[in-house]
C-alpha cells in the first residue's frame, strides 16, 4: 500500500511539473490574474496625461520615489507654455503614494501639489525653439547615474519647412524623433540641440499620403532608456510602413552626441513587429518589454492592451501575455515599468494610462504589480531559449 501511494504521488508530481512546463505564453494569452492592483490612482485630476516613469532614490528619506510624466494638464495642449505636450515632474514618499506634482518656484523654494490641482502644475520640459521639438515633448524615460539625471524623450517639430502639420503650405508634415536632456535636480533640464535618434530621410520628406501626417516610414518615438554593460541602451518604436515596431539602439560614447548613437535593430530587422510604446526593464538576466499593441478583436481603443515580451539579450524576444483593462475603463495603455526588491521578493510594477470610456483621453494613472518568483523567471528563460530574429505580428483570430 505504501508503495502504491508513493507511486501515485510521484505520478501526480510529474503531471504537475509537465503542466507547469507547458504553461501557455503568447501575444494573446490572458495573464491578467497574475497582476494585482497597488493603491488607488497615483495621479488624476488632469485633462489627458500618462507615461509616469519612476526612479527610486533610497538616500532621499522623505521622497525616495521620483517620476516624470506628460500630456495636457488642464486643456488640450498646455496654454501659457510653448508647444503642445509637455513633461511634468512628481515625487512620493511611497510607491503607492501620495504623489505630488511640481508647481514651480515660490520664495526661492520648489512648490509641490498633493491635492491633484492640475491648474497649479508647471512643466519641466515643454516646446523648444528647434523644428525638431517645437510642438510635442513627452514620453520621458530617465536614468540617474553618478548624480546626474539623463532623459530621452519623444519630440515632434514642424520639420524642415517650419510650418506645422495641417497648416497651409506645409509640405513635409511634422517630424517625430528622440531628444535627450540632462539635469542635476530632475527639475531643471538642458536639452540636446539636436535629436539623439532621428530617421534622417524624414527630414523635409513629404508625407506618405498628400495632406496626411505619417511619413512612409521612420517616425522614431516612445523611447525607453537603460544604462548597462558600460553603454546606453534604448528601445523605441518606429513606423515600418504598416505597423509601429520596436527597434533598439545603443551608445558607447557621449550621451548627448547624435553620432554616438547607433541603431542596432532597425526597421529592416526589428525586435518586435507591432509593439508601440515600449518600456524595458530587467530582472536578473531576463529583460521585460511592455507595450500596448493592437490586434485584439475588441473594438476601437480597447483592441490595444498592455502586453509584454521577454528576452535574454534585449534583442530577440518572445511574447508572454497581456493584461485586460480595469472594469471601469476601456483601455490600459502606455505602460511604464519599475522593478523593486524588498524583503527578498522582487516585483515588477507597471503603471498605465486609464482611458475614459468612449474617449481617447487618459484621465488617471494606475499601478499594478507582478511577483517575479524564481519559478516564473525559470519558465520565461526556457521560453526565450529559441528566440531569434524579429517577432512577427498576426491579429488575434477570435
Amino acid at each position: 500500500m505504501n508503495r502504491l501511494i508513493t507511486m501515485t504521488l510521484t505520478l501526480l508530481a510529474a503531471s504537475f511539473a509537465c503542466h507547469a512546463a507547458e504553461e501557455a505564453y503568447g501575444r494573446y494569452v490572458d495573464k491578467t490574474a497574475e497582476w494585482e492592483a497597488v493603491g488607488d490612482d497615483l495621479l488624476h485630476g488632469f485633462h489627458n496625461m500618462y507615461n509616469l516613469h519612476i526612479v527610486h532614490e533610497a538616500e532621499d528619506d522623505a521622497y525616495p520615489y521620483k517620476g516624470w510624466f506628460f500630456g495636457w494638464a488642464t486643456t488640450m495642449c498646455n496654454e501659457g507654455y510653448p508647444g503642445c505636450d509637455a513633461i511634468f515632474a512628481a515625487r512620493a514618499p511611497r510607491l503607492a503614494g501620495p504623489w505630488e506634482v511640481y508647481c514651480g518656484i515660490a520664495g526661492g523654494k520648489a512648490v509641490w501639489d498633493g491635492k491633484m490641482e492640475a491648474a497649479r502644475w508647471e512643466p519641466v520640459i515643454s516646446g523648444g525653439d528647434t523644428n525638431f521639438d517645437n510642438w510635442h515633448n513627452g514620453d520621458p524615460s530617465v536614468v540617474r547615474r553618478n548624480g546626474t539625471y539623463y532623459m530621452i524623450y519623444s519630440a515632434t517639430g514642424h520639420n524642415a519647412d517650419g510650418i506645422a502639420y495641417g497648416q497651409a503650405k506645409d509640405t513635409d508634415s511634422d517630424i517625430s524623433c528622440i531628444m535627450g536632456a540632462v539635469s542635476k535636480d530632475g527639475l531643471n533640464w538642458v536639452k540636446t540641440r539636436a535629436p539623439v535618434l532621428v530617421y534622417k530621410p524624414n527630414i523635409g520628406q513629404s508625407p506618405k499620403n498628400p495632406g496626411g501626417y505619417l511619413h512612409p516610414s521612420g517616425l522614431y518615438h516612445r523611447p525607453s532608456l537603460m544604462y548597462e554593460d558600460g553603454r546606453w541602451k534604448a528601445w523605441f518604436d518606429a513606423f515600418d510602413g504598416k505597423h509601429f515596431t520596436m527597434l533598439y539602439a545603443e551608445n558607447r560614447g557621449d550621451f548627448i552626441r547624435q553620432m554616438d548613437w547607433k541603431v542596432v535593430r532597425g526597421m529592416d530587422n526589428p525586435c518586435i513587429v507591432e509593439f508601440p510604446n515600449p518600456d524595458v526593464v530587467k530582472v536578473d538576466d531576463v529583460y521585460f518589454a511592455f507595450g500596448d499593441p493592437g490586434g485584439h478583436p475588441d473594438p476601437g481603443w480597447a483592441g490595444r492592451k498592455t502586453t509584454w515580451a521577454v528576452s535574454l539579450n534585449g534583442l530577440d524576444w518572445k511574447m508572454a501575455g497581456y493584461m485586460h483593462a480595469d472594469a471601469d475603463v476601456q483601455a490600459n495603455q502606455v505602460p511604464e515599468a519599475y522593478v523593486e526588491t524588498r524583503d527578498g521578493t522582487t516585483w515588477i510594477y507597471v503603471d498605465y494610462g486609464a482611458q475614459v470610456p468612449g474617449d481617447y483621453r487618459y484621465e488617471r494613472i494606475r499601478l499594478k504589480r507582478w511577483k517575479a518568483t524564481s519559478e516564473r523567471l525559470d519558465r520565461l528563460r526556457a521560453l526565450c531559449k529559441n528566440a531569434a530574429g524579429p517577432v512577427e505580428f498576426k491579429p488575434s483570430p477570435g
